[in-house]
């Protein structure tokens, strides 16, 4: 792209989106977007930078004749009348994965992949080389709170990027470096099962480059069983005594981790890392072994991970109410919610009551067993479970929160759960949650739908 163009984002404001589309304007091009819901943060953003933003689609603004290139996201139906038009006429079209494979092709990229830890491990990885004056291009999927955005234009040849494997779309990335945090079954609307998974991230890795290097977890089972699929040169991580990288002496506190590396005859350390949870530590040991990959001294990067403070809806602190504290975190499959609830277990003194909002009728599904499970071993003193988001889905027969919470009550009689509905202002939810939260209570808001939002209204309650 050697001139300015007009790329005009469908579906702008979400975080895939709207982390190119910065980019792309903060590279000269003109950029209008259209969503149906324009009191999102990064909207606000995007037209302070001179974005012109409309609601909904398909409107005369979306259909600018100036308009070079629409790119759009799985999110979008493949019959949108938007999309479509564009196909049919002489406009361009893109998946947004492509812009960022467009982007990564240009640079050093370091992908982060995984089934979860992407975001944390992404936004850590990019703390670490921002304070360490190495100026990467960032696009990740949270807002990182040191730069209080979800995407940065920097000028190295270095850039830090989430590979999204929901969709299979990160097969369109060309990384030079890729992380593997972990690999699980998700995303039944794209995989039919474990295996399709593994076999995609196989696919994914033999992209890498004769001089790129996989970075992967090696205590994660479903990664051993692909190592010897791996052509690039390849680094392994974790507590695991044959990880290339070995964990050692940790110090797990209730709201920071210590550790040291051990590479060959070296060990580097302490490292200081201020959040909690043993599945943190491996994340920051991953973006550790990356960011040596740059011009970054062993010593830089210890200093500067003692300095992250985080990225937002990862286990972040909102505010109180009577005396409970509140915790936002988007975690949404159970491996995810399970170290999400062992952390909060471990840090209240009250009772750890949970708000989960499932998110998407097929994950619910698929992970029927996995979510009973999860909750049934967590040791919660309360679980709310509100309606699924269900994001672009349409409802499956029999899948349903009020049936989660009917399996639950089947498997164990005692465990203290119910159903409420996700109704208006959240009106039913925060008026139990008024009456039933004291002092001490720890209330995790759990899933990646709009759960977050009663954070606000109850922290702006004034009692």
């Amino acid at each position: 792209m050697t001139k300015p163009l007009h790329l005009h984002f469908m579906g702008i404001g979400g975080i895939g989106m709207s982390g190119l589309a910065k980019i792309f304007r903060q590279r000269g091009n003109l950029i209008s977007g259209c969503d149906n819901n324009l009191n999102q943060k990064s909207i606000e953003d995007l037209k302070a930078l001179g974005c012109t933003i409309s609601e909904g689609n398909n409107n005369k603004k979306c259909n600018d004749p100036s308009i070079d290139t629409l790119i759009y996201s799985t999110a979008i139906n493949k019959n949108n009348p938007e999309l479509t038009r564009a196909q049919q006429g002489i406009t361009k079209t893109r998946h947004r994965s492509e812009l960022l494979g467009f982007l990564m092709s240009e640079k050093f990229s370091i992908a982060v992949a995984g089934t979860h830890g992407k975001t944390t491990t992404s936004s850590i990885l990019s703390h670490i080389l921002l304070e360490g004056k190495i100026d990467p291009t960032v696009i990740i999927g949270g807002h990182l709170n040191s730069i209080k955005s979800n995407a940065h234009a920097g000028n190295s040849q270095f850039l830090v990027a989430e590979a999204d494997e929901s969709d299979r779309s990160f097969l369109n990335l060309f990384p030079t470096i890729a992380i593997i945090t972990n690999i699980n079954f998700d995303h039944a609307e794209t995989y039919d099962d474990l295996d399709d998974v593994k076999e995609t991230f196989t696919r994914f890795l033999k992209k890498l480059p004769d001089h790129g290097k996989a970075i992967v977890c090696g205590d994660d089972k479903n990664i051993q069983s692909l190592l010897s699929t791996i052509k690039a040169p390849l680094t392994t991580y974790g507590f695991n005594d044959n990880c290339n990288w070995k964990i050692v002496n940790e110090t797990l506190e209730t709201d920071h981790s210590i550790f040291y590396l051990k590479n060959n005859s070296k060990t580097f350390g302490p490292l200081t890392l201020p959040m909690p949870g043993k599945h943190n530590v491996l994340n920051a040991t991953s973006a550790f072994i990356a960011a040596l990959s740059t011009t970054m001294s062993p010593e830089t990067i210890i200093k500067t991970l003692a300095t992250f403070d985080g990225v937002d809806r990862r286990f972040t602190f909102k505010g109180t109410y009577n005396g409970a504290r509140i915790i936002d975190d988007y975690g949404h499959h159970p491996n995810e919610i399970k170290n999400a609830l062992a952390i909060a277990r471990k840090q209240t003194n009250g009772k750890l009551r949970v708000l989960f909002q499932p998110h998407r009728y097929s994950r619910t599904k698929s992970l029927w067993d996995d979510f009973i499970a999860m909750f049934l071993e967590s040791k919660i003193d309360e679980l709310i479970i509100t309606d699924i988001y269900p994001a672009s889905e349409t409802p499956l027969e029999g899948i349903s929160s009020q049936n989660l919470v009917k399996a639950l009550q089947d498997k164990k009689a005692d465990f203290t759960v119910q159903y409420l509905p996700l109704d208006q202002n959240f009106s039913t939810l925060l008026a139990h949650l008024k009456k039933t939260l004291t002092q001490n209570d720890l209330l995790m808001l759990q899933g990646a739908g709009k759960v977050n939002s009663i954070a606000d209204k109850l922290t702006s309650i004034s009692i």
